[in-house]
């Protein structure tokens, strides 16, 4: 049996120009999984590989969604969100890690190896949150 690796990220969802994104992971195998991703989605992102440059893009720009890796070379990802959170973003975050204890968390986790498709469901719930505010 062949499983058709296009289905995971095939294009369904209209694209909602006003929904930005921001995309923090150190790794470059990991952006470029999720930047495919977000092109096949329709998303308007912004990609970054370290703390100190996401705070700066932050500064810059109004995101609806944050997806934020947890371990990053200069920051923990948490702080970097808590520091944005400071300016007054209303940003979501949905945090990507491999910690496995961040699962218990009030926060919004998904556990690397993460299913794409559950994650385009997130970006779509929040974009139908978005639309209906």
């Amino acid at each position: 049996m062949s499983i058709n690796m296009e289905f995971w990220y095939m294009n369904t969802s209209p694209k909602h120009s006003d929904f930005k994104v921001l995309i923090v992971d150190d790794n470059p195998l990991n952006l470029k999984l999720l930047s495919v991703f977000a092109k096949k989605w329709n998303l308007d992102f912004d990609l970054s590989t370290n703390g100190k440059e996401a705070l700066l893009l932050a500064k810059k720009t109004n995101y609806e969604l944050i997806l934020m890796d947890v371990q990053l070379p200069d920051m923990c990802g948490v702080e970097v969100v808590e520091m944005i959170k400071s300016t007054g973003s209303q940003s979501h975050v949905i945090y990507l890690t491999g910690m496995d204890n961040m699962k218990d968390t009030e926060m919004d986790v998904l556990l690397k190896p993460y299913d794409p498709m559950v994650l385009k469901e997130k970006i779509n719930m929040l974009k139908l949150k978005e639309m209906a505010a």
